[in-house]
């Protein structure tokens, strides 16, 4: 089993159908029932002053739930310090769009993130293209029996949030870290270097298409849950990147990047239909 990896290390969306991996839905509460395409009740709020866009959907047969998990799903990601610095734009290249939203970094949630703005009745709204409905409607299927973990995943993520985190004793720190090449013993006795890891950053709920369920070439087993953690840098907090963790015996892990990397492989591959 190959895992294709992004320019960050990270399995890339896109190569679900030639990899194996499977979505899982992020547990999103369910809000008031919105009508049809664009309405004054599809708000995005995005910007440091929380502007207001509405939603266009391209796909006209999108169910209302749907509409209202997607909408839900993309005010989480815009109201992040990511998607605080976003910027609204009427310079566009492409005669399609009215506008477009500028962001500051590349998506640490998932890509392509919607970004084209088409006026609409009721205003400008931000265009979701049925490439990305479809995305968020194949993770929604895999709610039902996986609510819990990626539940759990939402508190892991406070609890790298807390000041629980860094005062966890450094014998504890397998319980929360998934290493390829220590041991546990190495992994403790460098305790320092893993703080200095990853208690510098602030991170932020993943989206629903930030978690997988995947298969990795480099790790014993099959099946595993795994979600890349959008996170900032404290030093540089217009820096973004995503973590990776892992469910991993019964519980959520950060996860060394060497699992990314397959040594008996090339780190890059390509599709023959992309070549």
């Amino acid at each position: 089993m190959t895992t294709i990896l992004t320019e960050h290390g990270l399995p890339a969306r896109g190569y679900r159908k030639h990899t194996g991996w499977k979505p899982v839905l992020l547990y999103i509460i369910l809000g008031a029932f919105l009508s049809h395409a664009q309405t004054p009740n599809h708000t995005l709020y995005y910007g440091a002053n929380s502007n207001t866009l509405g939603v266009a959907f391209a796909d006209t047969t999108l169910s209302i739930s749907n509409q209202t998990l997607i909408v839900a799903d993309l005010n989480k990601c815009l109201q992040s310090g990511w998607g605080q610095r976003a910027e609204f734009g009427m310079e566009n290249n492409d005669p399609t769009f009215d506008a477009h939203l500028s962001y500051p970094d590349q998506s640490p949630f998932y890509e392509p993130f919607p970004d084209d703005i088409v006026a609409t009745p009721n205003g400008h709204a931000l265009r979701v293209s049925e490439e990305v409905s479809d995305d968020y409607t194949d993770f929604f299927a895999f709610f039902a029996t996986n609510a819990n973990i990626v539940a759990t995943g939402h508190a892991f993520v406070e609890f790298l949030n807390s000041t629980n985190f860094p005062a966890i004793q450094a014998n504890d720190i397998p319980q929360y870290y998934l290493a390829r090449y220590k041991t546990d013993v190495e992994l403790i006795a460098n305790a320092r270097g893993f703080f200095a890891s990853y208690t510098n950053s602030i991170y932020y709920t993943p989206s629903i298409l930030n978690f997988n369920y995947a298969e990795f070439s480099t790790m014993p087993g099959t099946n595993y849950f795994y979600m890349a953690i959008p996170d900032a840098s404290l030093e540089r907090s217009n820096s973004f990147s995503k973590t990776p963790a892992i469910w991993h015996d019964g519980r959520w892990k950060l996860m060394d990047m060497q699992w990314f990397i397959d040594p008996n492989r090339p780190q890059y591959e390509v599709d023959e239909e992309d070549e």
